[in-house]
């Protein structure tokens, strides 16, 4: 003998429609905080896709409240033929979104990968120039034996807006050389100090937004998966073995 499950409470088509509304109201923010992100597409470049995926796992929250709010306005008016329909549609989306999910857990180690090695080789390619124009800049100091000399150097290797200012220009030569060389030295040592905070800088914060947004993204994985139905449910597992276990039982008691 089974007993058939029965509705909680009456049927409230009002408070139905309040949380559908409010569901629709939710998943269009997501959509709006997404698109906002991912228009115009940049699918190459990886500072998008990590502007993305930061994007779908900041936001996720309100279309799986969203998806939530749908349940309960079915839960509520189960004779609603409409909100059913409209559930049955979001479960074959809730099942597609647990595996993109899934999939963003290695897109997001990529992207990241990616990203931090492009910034490493720019600031390497960056460093590089510096010093080769420092070095040209001090034999050109080194060298120069007049003012108009040390400009049109200065301006081949900085443009021709570069130059000595009308004070340098009255200063004499051995004077302004030290004073050259001297400044010289200083942004040699600046640099060198960048350099040193760049190798000193390690990707800690890269690695822990990717530790935070695989975390994220295997638990929104798991909730889309629930809401789609793909993943079992324990005790309506536990449930069913029972009634096996009793009908066997009881088979093997007809027999005796």
């Amino acid at each position: 003998m089974t007993s058939s499950p029965t509705h909680a409470i009456a049927p409230n088509p009002s408070l139905a429609h309040l949380l559908a509304v409010l569901s629709i109201v939710l998943l269009v923010v997501f959509l709006a905080a997404v698109l906002t992100t991912a228009l115009p597409p940049k699918l190459l470049d990886p500072q998008w896709q990590l502007a993305l995926i930061a994007a779908l796992v900041n936001n996720t929250s309100l279309a799986l409240v969203g998806a939530l709010l749908l349940r309960l306005a079915v839960w509520v008016d189960p004779g609603n033929h409409r909100l059913r329909a409209r559930w049955k549609t979001f479960r074959r989306w809730a099942l597609a979104a647990a595996l993109g999910f899934l999939l963003l857990i290695p897109l997001k180690g990529f992207a990241g990968w990616r990203f931090y090695r492009a910034v490493t080789v720019t600031q390497e390619q960056q460093t590089t120039q510096s010093s080769q124009k420092l070095a040209e800049l001090r034999q050109a100091i080194s060298s120069a034996t007049t003012h108009q000399e040390f400009q049109a150097s200065v301006r081949k290797l900085f443009g021709k807006n570069a130059g000595l200012s009308p004070a340098e220009l009255r200063t004499p030569m051995p004077e302004l050389r030290q004073q050259l060389l001297v400044r010289t030295e200083q942004a040699s040592n600046q640099l060198l100090q960048r350099i040193e905070a760049q190798a000193a800088r390690k990707p800690d914060q890269l690695v822990k937004e990717t530790i935070r947004i695989a975390i994220s993204a295997l638990a929104y994985a798991i909730g889309f998966g629930f809401l789609a139905g793909v993943l079992p449910r324990g005790k309506k597992g536990a449930g069913q073995r029972r009634t096996l276990v009793d009908e066997g039982y009881f088979e093997e008691l007809a027999k005796r």
